[in-house]
């Protein structure tokens, strides 16, 4: 038997009940997709009040659409005040007088700078932006305003389209985003030229100074991997590039005595996210590495003091706030426990955190007296629904390397009874788990396990969180040994007495649509069902098609473009053995994907359906990306995928059963809970 390692999480919190209460209920899709969750969390300047944004589904009420984000307030007392609705890009006026946002309201050219006194009043315009602002960040001494919009397009170009002509010339039809300032003092607005487009901006703490993430255009590839960081001197108007970060750039902040700037960044052009912590002298562009060989990954950060940063971090599926001392490199860990952050911010005394359990999606939480604790309750009837069990576990891979994940339980798990497995596997593949909320519409978590499933959720090789040179192991060798990683699972699971093995399902989107692709054709034997969403299929064709050629050749495909390795190619390519596919095939996919195209599930789809007997299905989204925005279709990606895995993982052989039927039963949206 292999080595096993596994960490419970949460009890089942059905045993948690007192005998002789009423039954809880349990979780449904509709309950999923129209769940809220905290987006954001924003600590006053001297720590008082939190404001925070929360997402909140449309509900079968409303008409289809995306979630709103709305604005609230914590106080002093931690109670809740709803503020407004519909509005971005949340801040603070550095004075703490004000909450700051991003809104269009009726008469304004595009997004626009308000203010709403914490004291009472209504917001109003900070000042008028002749387009739709961006991004926007306060001087420190509240004197003016750095944010960027979109230039418009050519006058010709303008005139040509209010005439209808409005086709698009791939790579060469952008716009510029330009970089303004506005100054209190005088009411004015001007404009800074810089070279390339500007994506991100942070001011230095004395004011005289901006950083700048700047790339050549505004494509979304240029985007992944050629930002930059430079600095512009305000009142000169000169900008020099600070840093040449060798690929992908994450955030970036000043040190508080304005000599240093901290930075996340990618180790290399072929690391898959950036990940690692450096620091570079604000003057000379002197460079220092201050992770190297972490077996982590760095979210984010924010400055304490001149040697010391708060960081927020992944530890493979741990999830950790950590102050990092920059002169011994020491990290000293904030107590938690159970907690996925996602993100952390500290004012005065006050340390806020958006933070995600295996109970419930994300909500404020605070640091109080040395612990963590939660201040808004997001979805009260949550409390009353009956959860499974949720393990972070770990096992020991064919080759000796231990591979961990989210494991949750069958809900009325019984030990000495299998049960179905369904392998959720994530996209990217630079991301990775943390021991959170494991529940979505793409997710199914709880969902898989209401159904009377073992759902897990693996770290496998090629993740992030645990290193470089662990995100980079399906270098060279796509569907390789990252694939054996989910297949030494089930054996795992089989040897353990859990699982059924000849009732195994897989699911994914992007990347790990590809995954249940492959294992839907070249891995057919192992797995009685799989659910395909926005997958790659045809490798060359992908790469071919998609809105990131250049992040394909650097971080997945040995900066070797695809005439130069077709062959390889085409050998790990789902297509290439669709006529192998024995798995009954659900796939997925939205009509406007510039990711992946829709031609890929497409063309799988043509290739099964024409040279096997297999069930195969193809859903297209209309209007949809590269995942599913609109409330409607999240509900029927979900009802599909649940119903699939119920329709071809019931106990015997029923690869061969006809399709369900074309037609969801959609009878419990609209209703009420």
């Amino acid at each position: 038997m292999r080595n096993i390692r596994h960490v419970v999480c949460l009890s089942v919190i059905a045993l948690l009940v007192p005998v002789g209460l009423a039954a809880q209920q349990e979780l449904t899709p509709l309950d999923v997709v129209t769940m809220k969750s905290v987006g954001g969390v924003y600590p006053s300047p001297d720590g008082t009040m939190i404001a925070f944004t929360r997402t909140e589904p449309r509900t079968p009420d409303d008409a289809p659409g995306s979630a709103r984000s709305t604005l609230h307030m914590l106080d002093e007392s931690f109670t809740e005040h709803a503020l407004a609705s519909g509005v971005g890009g949340v801040s603070w006026s550095p004075d703490g007088a004000s909450i700051t946002f991003l809104e269009r309201r009726e008469g304004d050219a595009g997004r626009q700078l308000y203010a709403l006194p914490v004291g009472g009043g209504e917001a109003t315009r900070v000042f008028v932006a002749e387009r739709s602002i961006r991004q926007y960040r306060w001087r420190p001494d509240g004197g003016a305003v750095a944010f960027t919009a979109t230039d418009p397009p050519p006058p010709e170009r303008a005139a040509a389209r209010e005439l209808g002509f409005r086709q698009r010339v791939m790579d060469e039809d952008w716009n510029p985003i330009a970089l303004y300032i506005w100054t209190a003092d005088g009411d004015a607005t001007r404009r800074v030229e810089v070279p390339g487009s500007v994506l991100g901006l942070e001011w230095s703490p004395d004011g005289s100074r901006l950083a700048l993430a700047l790339a050549p255009r505004s494509l979304i590839d240029d985007i992944y991997m050629f930002k930059r960081i430079h600095v512009l001197d305000v009142n000169t108007g000169s900008v020099e590039k600070l840093v040449d970060n060798p690929g992908k750039l994450g955030q970036f902040t000043w040190s508080p005595d304005s000599r240093s700037i901290a930075y996340i960044s990618a180790a290399d052009p072929r690391d898959a996210h950036a990940g690692m912590l450096y620091v570079a002298d604000a003057r000379t562009g002197e460079v220092t590495s201050l992770t190297p060989g972490f077996e982590g990954m760095v979210h984010s950060m924010e400055w304490l003091e001149p040697n010391q940063l708060r960081l927020r971090i992944s530890r493979g599926v741990e999830s950790r706030v950590s102050d990092f001392d920059l002169r011994n490199r020491s990290w000293d860990d904030l107590p938690a426990s159970d907690m996925a952050f996602g993100s952390v911010h500290s004012s005065g005394t006050t340390v806020a955190a958006v933070v995600s359990g295996p109970a419930h999606p994300s909500e404020v939480y605070t640091l109080t007296g040395g612990s963590w604790v939660r201040r808004t309750n997001s979805n009260p009837w949550l409390d009353d629904v009956r959860l499974s069990r949720q393990e972070v576990y770990r096992f020991e891979a064919r080759d000796g390397l231990e591979i961990e994940g989210i494991l949750l339980y069958p809900l009325d798990f019984q030990e000495g009874q299998r049960y179905p497995l369904v392998i959720v596997v994530h996209g990217g593949p630079e991301s990775h788990y943390n021991n959170g909320w494991m529940t979505g519409y793409s997710g199914w978590g709880q969902l898989l396990s209401r159904n009377g499933y073992f759902a897990w959720f693996p770290n496998y090789r090629s993740s992030t969180g645990r290193g470089v040179e662990f995100a980079k192991a399906d270098h060279g060798d796509l569907m390789g040994g990252e694939f054996e990683d989910h297949i030494d699972a089930i054996g795992h699971f089989a040897e353990r007495g859990w699982v059924d093995s000849d009732r195994v399902g897989v699911g994914g989107g992007s990347y790990g649509g590809y995954a249940a692709a492959w294992a839907a054709t070249r891995q057919s034997d192992h797995f009685a069902a799989a659910v395909s969403f926005v997958p790659i299929t045809h490798v060359a064709t992908t790469w071919l098609t998609t809105d990131i050629p250049w992040e394909y050749y650097y971080v997945h495909y040995e900066e070797k473009w695809p005439h130069e390795q077709w062959e390889y190619m085409e050998e790990r390519s789902p297509l290439t053995y669709a006529p192998d596919c024995r798995t009954p095939l659900l796939l997925l996919g939205g009509a406007s994907d510039t990711r992946v195209h829709p031609s890929q599930p497409f063309m799988l789809y043509r290739a099964v359906k024409t040279s096997t007997d297999t069930p195969v299905r193809y859903v297209r989204y209309p209007g949809e990306g590269h995942g599913n925005r609109t409330n409607v279709y999240r509900y029927d990606y979900a009802l599909r995928a649940l119903r699939w895995f119920d329709h071809y993982l019931k106990p015997g052989d029923h690869r061969s059963d006809a399709l369900p039927p074309l037609d969801l039963d959609y009878g419990e949206w609209g209703q009420e809970r």
